[in-house]
């Protein structure tokens, strides 16, 4: 199974030199911010979209351990059926069914 690790907080990317105060500065900052909204919005949109997949597939595979586990006591309680099906050991064995033959190589 994949290890998850702790990411903690999610931090806004760090510039290394501060920006002067402009308008340019500011138009740059909005467009970072926005950038990053949706970039968060796509990943919760994809997490989302996951989580319904996984639960989906959990209630498929509920469904198919009832049914298997049912199908088990079905088959525990046939073998307990007098009426069942020859047993394999009960069927005679016979060598003389096989012919043998050499094979060169």
């Amino acid at each position: 199974m994949k290890k998850m690790r702790n990411r903690g907080a999610i931090r806004p990317k760090v510039t290394t030199m501060p920006r002067s105060k402009s308008e340019a500065s500011n138009q740059l900052e909005l467009y970072k911010l926005v950038t990053e909204q949706q970039r968060i919005k796509q990943e919760l949109n994809f997490i989302e979209q996951r989580t319904v997949l996984l639960k989906q597939r959990l209630i498929t595979l509920q469904t198919q351990i009832e049914g298997t586990e049912r199908n088990i006591q079905n088959l525990r309680s046939s073998d307990t059926n007098p009426h069942s099906p020859i047993s394999y050991a009960q069927i005679p064995f016979e060598s003389n069914n096989y012919q043998t033959f050499e094979i060169e190589y």
